[in-house]
């Protein structure tokens, strides 16, 4: 007798081959994956991918048309459950998909740029996102929350129903496919920092660390790894271009594992609300020490080991110099903290976080059939 799989649709954006991992597992509990993106990764064959039109930046035009696709896309096509795991699909498919009574679970991965700015242009856009989330709640089955601080802002102010939402510490990270710990005797002491590159991100505080650290007479190695993605007076080419001679700046790389192995320590001194830091499970699963921020997601990442990683204050360049120079020339701490990160990070393995997803979804499909 052969069992009909379950057809489950995973909707995202440029990064949607992020849930190739979690697909696997997915595959292996009885479910035919499909997911749609705008990633241009090579995905396998037992993943049925499908591009489509998103944009992340707010445009209207670009929305209606991301929305009208939805809609055809979804009525040629059923699932029995569709989730989301970006920002913009996470209310404009449950706008598309307001008169189809296939269940919709999503994971909110951040609450977006938008809530880092100030200014009316902010305001208004922090509204529109306040009413349109309240406008589609009652659509979506259940929502994942990544820390719980986004949890209960979406709570506090009615995003969604307490009773359909969960909490999953981070997307997961498959702890089996990394072979290598980082030696961590690098000749000079090597920071690695792996971000998009975009101002809120803490960017230009890593740039002016090193730059005050290497002026102080500090012979250290200074990396920094991401796609440019603003251009703006605040962070530019320009910008970049006049750190050269003291940063490495690799732009956006596909051996992100191989530049932490030769590394000695990460950093990332982002003061941008994360949904929850995949890069600081990568440092840690190569046992990278880790100096980070005291913001939404990477507190959550230390919330019950506080040594996991030393946080400093957001924007605030001084103090980030006097941690890397304090650290780099600690041999114990850097000791402790990779002992401690390799073994914090396991709690957030891939096998984990995967039973907890497909207990949810399961759960949202037999509520459908009830």
């Amino acid at each position: 007798m052969t069992i009909e799989r379950r057809k489950i649709c995973l909707v995202g954006g440029e990064d949607v081959h992020k849930r190739i991992d979690l697909s696997k597992y997915l595959i292996e509990a009885g479910f035919e994956v499909t997911i749609i993106g705008t990633s241009s990764y090579n995905f396998p064959d037992y993943i049925r991918y499908e591009n489509y039109p998103l944009q992340r930046e707010f445009s209207l035009l670009s929305d209606l048309k991301t929305i009208q696709w939805y809609k055809e896309y979804f009525t040629n096509n059923s699932f029995d459950l569709i989730h989301t795991f970006d920002t913009k699909p996470a209310f404009l498919l449950p706008i598309a998909l307001r008169k189809q009574n296939t269940p919709v679970s999503r994971t909110i991965t951040g609450l977006g740029k938008i809530f880092m700015k100030k200014g009316l242009s902010s305001f208004i856009l922090k509204t529109m996102y306040q009413k349109l989330h309240k406008s589609i709640r009652k659509r979506v089955a259940v929502t994942v929350f990544q820390n719980t601080d986004d949890q209960d802002y979406f709570i506090e102010n009615q995003l969604a129903d307490k009773d359909q939402t969960t909490l999953i510490l981070s997307s997961g990270i498959e702890l089996k496919d990394i072979s290598k710990v980082a030696a961590r005797k690098s000749n000079p002491y090597t920071f690695i920092c792996v971000s998009r590159l975009v101002y809120e991100k803490g960017i230009i505080n890593y740039l002016e660390a090193a730059k005050t650290l290497k002026s102080q007479g500090f012979d250290y190695r200074f990396l920094l790894v991401g796609p440019l993605e603003e251009n703006s007076e605040r962070l530019n080419q320009s910008i970049l271009d006049q750190y050269q001679n003291i940063v490495e700046i690799l732009g956006s790389r596909t051996d992100i594992m191989d530049l932490l192995c030769q590394s000695d320590a990460f950093v990332l001194p982002t003061f941008y609300g994360e949904g929850f830091p995949r890069v600081l499970l990568e440092a840690a699963a190569v046992g990278l020490p880790i100096i980070s921020t005291k913001v939404t997601g990477v507190t959550q990442y230390v919330y019950n080991n506080k040594e996991a990683a030393i946080l400093i204050e957001p924007n605030q360049t001084n103090a980030l110099v006097e941690t890397m120079k304090g650290l780099a020339e600690n041999k114990y701490l850097n000791e402790d903290l990779s002992k401690i990160g390799l073994e914090h990070v396991k709690q957030f393995g891939l096998d984990k976080i995967s039973k907890e997803y497909i207990t949810i979804f399961e759960t949202a499909i037999n509520q459908r059939k009830i």
